[in-house]
């Protein structure tokens, strides 16, 4: 695990390397892979409830054979309220249990400023999405972010990724944004996804 500045972190889950570049799976954090909490943060594993489904369905897009990697604003540590270590440790507890039903995680990117430090990394915009690019030979335009909120698609737009709408709740769904492929629940979600790199001309597994 390195630090890349104060506040943005990067968690390496996976020591395997590509040789050449290729598409990759960007999942949003909360709201896709655990619920969201209320006005409120997740602090502590404890706290940590994965979405309904998204369990088999992460382990169905593991099987695609692609850098699975996690891309995520979490402001609680600039607000003091969650320790670099804490958030350390809740991915540690992350990807022990998503291995443990055999879905590997490639990596994790978290800016962790507060809304109104007016950083590079926070998304919308897609800093954070280079870093990982750069760091795992990711080629962005044949690479596809999962999110439920319109922070994950205009990041994926800005760093010329495709995109996938993650969840039931349509509040959660810009207007702006009817035309994006839209899995209402974790069942959904790998029929999606697997579409978008069958479309793309010469897309091979064996390029992880």
């Amino acid at each position: 695990m390195r630090e890349l500045n104060a506040n943005l972190l990067r968690i390496v889950l996976s020591t395997e390397k590509r040789n050449i570049k290729g598409p990759a799976i960007f999942i949003d954090r909360d709201g896709v892979i655990n619920c969201r909490r209320p006005s409120d943060y997740v602090l502590d594993w404890s706290q940590f409830v994965f979405m309904p489904g998204i369990r088999p369905a992460l382990k169905r897009l593991s099987s695609l054979g692609l850098p699975m990697i996690v891309i995520s604003n979490q402001a609680a540590v600039g607000k003091g309220l969650l320790t670099l270590a804490g958030l350390r440790e809740i991915t540690a507890q992350m990807h022990q249990a998503l291995a443990a039903d055999g879905t590997l995680l490639t990596a994790a990117y978290y800016c962790t400023h507060r809304p109104d430090d007016n950083c590079a990394c926070r998304k919308p915009k897609p800093e954070l999405l280079f870093k990982a690019a750069d760091d795992f030979k990711v080629d962005l335009s044949r690479s596809v972010f999962v999110g439920d909120s319109e922070t994950d698609i205009k990041a994926a737009r800005a760093a010329g990724c495709a995109s996938v709408l993650f969840g039931s709740n349509t509040a959660l769904q810009p207007t702006s944004s009817t035309e994006l492929p839209t899995a209402r629940s974790a069942a959904d979600l790998f029929a999606l996804v697997a579409r978008h790199f069958h479309a793309i001309e010469h897309f091979r597994p064996s390029e992880v």
